[in-house]
């Protein structure tokens, strides 16, 4: 029995000492949210996750500030060992600015650039809502558990390949003719002809 309790311990001690993959998790939940529609408008329109992060930038006119939950994430991320309790601070203001998104009434869609209903989140809204609340969760575990930044999980070949591969597939995707936006068309929309 004793045996037995010591291999639980060990087993414990392990666990608790052992660095957690939520930097790679957060990561892959990250590029997986990109495979998705993002958003659901009316007129059966959709607009992609990868398009949304793309343009995202372009609704501050409309006072849609949601997407720098990305850059604080990307932030969060780089400095999570090094600034562990700031880097908590930005996942969770991230994490509120994502969460916001659930208040967007209408947006732009991909198409006719007319303003459309937003009906309803697609799969790649959750997944990134997802991806910042795991880095949110293990961030906020190994603050509470590291007494220095050396105890906290360094950098592995798999969170610097997701980081590969999440600016490979930006970059190709600014290359897609299909996820094209041309933000002149929602900035100044065309003068309607008038009547007499």
């Amino acid at each position: 029995m004793t045996v037995n309790d010591g291999r639980v311990s060990a087993g414990r001690r392990w666990f608790l000492q052992s660095p957690t993959f939520y930097i790679a998790l957060s990561l892959l939940l990250f590029l997986c949210s990109l495979a998705f529609d993002g958003v659901y408008l009316s007129a059966g329109r959709h607009m992609p996750a990868l398009q949304i992060l793309l343009y995202g930038p372009w609704g501050i006119p409309f006072e849609h500030y949601q997407w720098f939950a990305n850059p604080l994430l990307a932030l969060a991320v780089l400095s999570h060992r090094r600034f562990r309790r700031l880097a908590l601070v930005l996942g969770l203001a991230a994490l509120y600015l994502a969460a916001s998104s659930l208040g967007i009434d209408r947006l732009p869609d991909n198409r006719s650039y007319a303003f459309q209903d937003l009906i309803g989140f697609g799969a790649g809204f959750y997944l990134w809502l997802a991806a910042i609340a795991l880095f949110c969760a293990g961030q906020a575990w190994w603050c509470w558990k590291a007494r220095s930044a050396a105890q906290m999980p360094g950098w592995r070949w798999l969170d610097v390949a997701l980081i590969a591969a999440l600016g490979v597939t930006v970059y190709v995707a600014t290359e897609m003719p299909s996820l094209r936006f041309q933000v002149e068309r929602v900035l100044d929309p065309p003068i309607q002809p008038q009547t007499f």
